[in-house]
Parts: C-alpha cells; structure tokens; sequence
C-alpha cells in the first residue's frame, strides 16, 4: 500500500502566514492520522478473513497480497507487492475480471500445480474505466485430493467386490438378491428381463436398500465387456463434476494433468455406468449428460474433438424426482431417456418376512469374516429385529449384524449387544405402546409362535419374566399365546 505524506510541503511555508501554516499541519496531521486509521483496519480485515486477497493495478502490478495468499502459495508480500502478477502466475482470472469487465463467481480454478482454490473475482471500476482487480481464493487442495483418493479408493473395492461376487454367484448374478416377498422378487424379475437389453433403468428406493447391488447384478448378468463404473453424484462438488465425468484435455487449466484425464463416462465405454443418487447431480450436469447420451459422444473439458461412448446407464435414487420437476431441479428430458424402465426396491420394514433368512446369510458371513463360530440366536433378538423399523434397511441391518458379531464372545447372538438406542425395549415404548403391539404381528405367525415359544421355556414359563424380554406388556403375550395356540 501506499505510504501516508507525513510532512506538509516545506515550500507552503514561504507563501503562507505562521497562523495559516499550523492550520495546514493539523490538516495534514489529521489527514495522515485518518489514514494510517483505515490503513490499519483494512490490513486487519484482510489478515482476518480466511481467503487468499490479492489486488492488482491497471497494469497488473500487485498492490495487495495478505497473509492468507502468503500461506496457500508460499510467496511473501514482500516478494511480490509492486511486481507483475504474470510474472508468478499464468491464467490469471484475476486479470480477466479487469479487462473483460465482468466478475468470476465461486470458479474452480487451479493456479499452479497441486494447488486447487474456489475463486471469486471483480475488476475494480472507476468513471466506467477498470483500474484495477480483486479476488478471493478459497483453499480447496485438500478436498480436492481426498476427492481423488476416495474415487480410486472406490474403483478398487468395486473390482474387488465384483471379484467376490463372480466366486460366490454361480454364474447367477442375482443369487446374492434374496427375498420371499411378491415386491422384492417382481423387482427380481423384472432385473433379469432387462438385463438382456441395453435400455436404461431407473432403480428407486430409500437409502440401504441395495440399489447399487441391482446394478451390479443387471450389469454382470448383462455379459458385456466393459467395466462397471459407479459414481455418487452427491459425493462430488459441483465445481468439479464436469471434469471428473466428462475428463479434461492437456493444458485445459492450470495445474491439469499434462496428459489429460480420462473421465468416468469414457471409463464406462463398453459397460455399464450406475449415476448414484442422480437427483444430485448439478442442473448444469443434466443438460451435458442428456447430449451425450443422445449424441453417443462427449467433448473432454477444454478440448473440442467429438469422443464416440456407447455404455449402459443406470440411474439410481431415493428422492422423488417427478417432485424435482416440478420444481425445476431436474430437467424432465434428461427423465425420461433414464426412465425407460423403472424398478422399486420395497424397504426392509415392509419385507420382515425375510429377516430370519437375512439374519442367517449376515451371521455366516460376518463369523467368517471375524473368526467367530456363533451358530444360535437369542428369540429376543430376533423380537427386537422384527419390531424395529429399519430406516437404514438391508444396510442397517448388516451393520448391527456386524456389531452383534464382534461384540459376542459365545456362540449365541445377545439381545445384550443390540444398540441400545435402537433396539431396547425402552426405545420402541418411547414411541408409543400402540408401535410396541403393532410391530410384532408383522412377523409371521410361526415365527411369532416360535419366539414366544423359546422365550417361555427360557424363562420356565414365567410369563412376566418372558413378557419382560420380549418387550411387550403381560397383556400382549397372553393375547398372543391365546391367539398363536400356545398351551398356558
């Protein structure tokens, strides 16, 4: 910044009285105190703020550099302040700002290598004339990089898990599906059907319920070539959505791969590519995807020669999309070329029928995945199972399921082990003795009949001590064992 003219002109002396001449030097004094005062809170400010603030002249010579800048790219006020920013940087959105007279609005941009920043820029303007420029930097290195990690960290447990899948399907893709219930084998079925084809599917269904597993198996089952490329479109910021999924060409922008990279949907080229949570995805995103899935072809980031794609696309989701439309936060185009045949997946809680078999298959395979030999089930965990509601479905599940087996030290899965705040008694009465009734008769009669059954023999046929651990009021199991035959 400028320094502040600490003396008057010696000269003014010569023309002005002694009377005249202290009144310029208050002046002076007070004009120089003002602006050491605002020179002082406007460094504050700068020093304050967590971006990086840089301003440039007409000539883009550096007149601001704060400490946030000095940090994110190594290089001190000093250093730079009075130099041509050119000089350290190329691509400067801050130059462009200034000359093309228009302002740059939370943009990814990436000023030199492994340094990746949010930025927002805006020409200083004067009587209609730019005289200068400033912008603000948000540090994005860090999410940017573990963005990158957590893909290739996906791509590799993806191939390991189609590499499980392949051993234990028998060349049936759909034999890790299970379900008893009319809604999740229609569901089954209609897979099969489609994956014959190469039509697109719309899978739908609340978070847990093994979209992404439908995917898989429609995929595999397909017998096609290619790989199957799965990308959560919640997972990945806006800013760099295009280039992740579209690629980007050599030089497309500072700190880019000299070679270009290879986006997900050239990846897919030949297979299959599953859009996770597609009612994520920007609507900037939609109108780019729809070209390409109509066009066959996609243009990397910064580059303009036409790249042909074929692949089968799977979208997947738990929102209400036709709800987006009419809220115009999804195009209905874009709809409509993924909805060609749609799939529900019915949430665990309306499919309780199936629980003791999924029970079974998470026992076995978590035990030999810990070591563990847990051949019985506690009747009141399974009581516990049945009255809970799953809002995770199957996932939930095989994450208590998981817990249960590391916490057990015996060969009997404990009601003792459940999260408490999820399973006890005490949380389903929280809710409502009414939920506590009207939850049990969901699971089937003989299941019913058979954890009542155990329970008594366990507790000698104390009924309020059996009452006590199944959950339910002494009023209930009479009822029940009245109802299911159960001898006094």
């Amino acid at each position: 910044m400028n320094k502040p003219v600490t003396q008057p002109i010696p000269e003014l002396k010569e023309y002005l009285e002694t009377s005249q001449f202290d009144k310029v030097i208050d002046l002076f004094e007070q004009i120089n105190s003002a602006y050491r005062l605002q020179q002082a809170r406007l460094e504050t400010l700068l020093d304050t703020v967590n971006e990086a603030i840089c301003m440039i002249d007409e000539e883009d010579r550096v007149l601001v550099w704060n400490r946030q800048a000095e940090a994110l790219y190594g290089i001190k006020a000093l250093d730079i302040i009075g130099q041509p920013i050119d000089h350290f940087f190329s691509n400067l959105k801050i130059s462009t700002a200034m000359k093309q007279h228009q302002p740059v609005v939370e943009e990814y941009h990436a000023p030199c290598p492994e340094t990746h920043v949010l930025i927002n820029s805006r020409p200083i303007m004067l009587d209609g004339q730019a005289v200068g420029g400033i912008s603000a930097e948000r540090d994005i290195t860090d999410l940017v990089q573990l963005n990158q990690k957590l893909s290739q960290t996906n791509r590799e447990v993806q191939s390991l898990k189609k590499t499980i899948n392949t051993i234990h399907s028998q060349n049936d893709p759909f034999s890790a599906i299970y379900g008893r219930g009319e809604a999740i084998g229609a569901a089954v079925r209609l897979a099969k059907r489609v994956s014959a084809t190469n039509v697109p599917v719309l899978l739908r269904g609340e978070s847990g319920t093994g979209k992404e597993l439908f995917a898989r198996a429609i995929h595999e089952a397909s017998q096609v070539n290619g790989a199957f490329i799965a990308i959560n479109c919640g997972a990945i910021p806006a800013n760099l959505f295009e280039s992740e999924l579209f690629g980007y060409q050599p030089g497309a922008f500072t700190g880019a791969d000299r070679k270009g990279k290879e986006g997900l949907l050239e990846k897919a080229n030949g297979g299959t590519l599953l859009l996770d949570e597609v009612g994520d995805m920007p609507r900037e995103m939609q109108v780019k995807l729809l070209r390409t899935l109509q066009e066959k072809c996609l243009y990397r980031v910064g580059g303009n020669k036409a790249i042909p794609v074929d692949f089968r696309v799977i979208a997947a989701t738990h929102r209400n999309l036709e709800d987006m439309i009419r809220t115009g936060e999804f195009r209905e185009d874009l709809y409509y070329r993924l909805n060609v045949v749609s799939i529900v997946l019915p949430p665990l809680r309306e499919r309780l029928d199936d629980l003791p078999e999924l029970l079974r298959r998470g026992l076995q395979y978590y035990s030999a995945l810990y070591n563990k030999n847990i051949s019985k089930v506690d009747p009141a965990v399974m009581a516990a199972l049945v009255q809970y509601q799953w809002p995770g479905n199957i996932r939930e599940l095989l994450n208590a399921l998981e817990r249960l087996v590391i916490l057990t030290d015996g060969d009997t899965l404990s009601i003792a082990d459940l999260p408490q705040a999820l399973f006890s008694p005490e949380h389903v009465k929280a809710e409502g003795a009414s939920q506590l009734t009207g939850r049990l008769p969901v699971a089937t009669a003989e299941l019913e009949r058979e954890i009542i059954t155990r329970v008594l023999e366990e507790q000698s046929h104390n009924k309020a001590l059996a009452a006590q651990k199944l959950g339910i009021p002494r009023s209930t199991l009479y009822y029940k064992m009245q109802k299911l035959g159960i001898c006094q």
